[in-house]
């Protein structure tokens, strides 16, 4: 049975953004739909997490909340969310990465510990490796201790200028940062990336439910599946020197078309589309979302180097790829399983009782 909270497609659309983030690791590689994917998660996260701050924020103007322990409860229950699967699965990494991959993360765990590895790439390393596509997490991380007093001090009737105002700097940032010379692999990891895409997340958040509905029309969202498409092959007509494009214009643009794509699905319900995402693995996915998009790449690495993907892929006449996906799915969703069951979903249930309440409203 749904929640009275439950937002029809939105677990859907996160476990097919997690997947996709899986298949781009292992099966179609040298795309973007990883990337692609990330973004979606990054607007998903900040259209939920907007939409709970943006309430509380409502609830201080109406004086039945206080600032302080309005902000405490949001970060207590983001690092109930968050901490637990993060870190025990850092855990057992640290162990796979010592004794097959020459201690890689243990070289840098400071950084992962504090949830900064996204600068670890952009001016330290510059490369990727086992673990560093936590990177995504370390940016909502950055999103959440630097948006959460803003929204709730704000308020409530400047909050569309804020994300306004959020997007159009980190544009600027990026823009800045491209001219000034810095490469791909600096820019992508960097908050002012990520940050586009949660604002986005949050300016849809606060716009009333009924107006989303023209976003809603297949004249609208089918040119955006197919910029989509075009989005998703680009690095392999910027590899082939075929098209280059300015990185801040491919962030505009995925950001305009996902956007559109998320509030479609927030605008038409009852769609067949949304319908679809309501089904049982896409949400079955979407569950256990999280877990699965730390484990898979780890996992998949695993696999391709020890797991003998080449053999079987030759004894069985099947590419060596399409054995990777399979493997890879088939360790990594129970796995994910385990995850939420024994890990994220007990830290979850203590949300309801870990609150902090205002001495002066008690």
């Amino acid at each position: 049975m749904s929640s009275p909270n439950h937002i029809r497609g939105l677990d859907g659309l996160r476990g097919l953004a997690a997947y996709s983030v899986l298949v781009g690791h292992t099966l179609i590689l040298g795309t973007d739909i990883g990337g692609l994917s990330v973004f979606l998660f990054f607007i998903l996260s900040g259209y939920l997490i907007t939409g709970l701050l943006a309430r509380g924020r409502v609830k201080i103007e109406a004086g039945q909340a206080e600032f302080g322990p309005e902000l405490a409860n949001f970060w207590i229950g983001r690092a109930l969310r968050i901490f637990p699967a993060y870190y025990v699965w850092l855990g057992v990494m640290l162990i796979l990465d010592h004794v097959y991959y020459q201690d890689q993360t243990i070289s840098h765990l400071g950084w992962y510990i504090l949830y900064a590895q996204n600068f670890l790439i952009a001016f330290k390393t510059q490369v990727w490796q086992d673990f560093t596509h936590t990177w995504s997490l370390a940016v909502e991380q950055q999103f959440y201790m630097f948006f959460a007093p803003l929204v709730l001090i704000v308020p409530a009737r400047w909050h569309r200028r804020l994300f306004v105002a959020v997007i159009t700097g980190s544009l600027a940032l990026i823009a800045w940062l491209g001219y000034a010379g810095y490469g791909m692999i600096t820019i992508y990891p960097l908050p002012s990336t990520g940050f586009v895409f949660m604002a986005v997340g949050g300016w849809i958040a606060i716009t009333p439910r009924e107006r989303l509905s023209v976003f809603a029309r297949p004249g609208l969202v089918l040119p955006c599946l197919v910029i989509l498409i075009v989005l998703g092959c680009y690095p392999i007509l910027e590899r082939n020197e075929i098209v280059h494009v300015p990185y801040v214009l491919l962030d505009s643009v995925s950001a305009s078309v996902l956007g559109v794509i998320m509030m479609a699905v927030l605008g038409a319900p009852e769609s067949w589309a949304v319908s679809l995402l309501e089904t049982n693995v896409p949400r079955f996915l979407g569950k256990i979302s999280y877990a699965l998009y730390i484990i898979h790449l780890p996992v998949s690495l695993w696999m391709w180097d020890f797991g003998g993907m080449e053999t079987a892929a030759a004894v069985l006449h099947i590419p060596p790829r399409v054995i990777c996906i399979v493997a890879v799915t088939a360790v990594s969703v129970p796995l994910a399983v385990l995850s939420y069951w024994l890990i994220e979903k007990p830290c979850l249930d203590l949300k309801r009782t870990w609150k902090v309440r205002s001495k002066s409203l008690a």
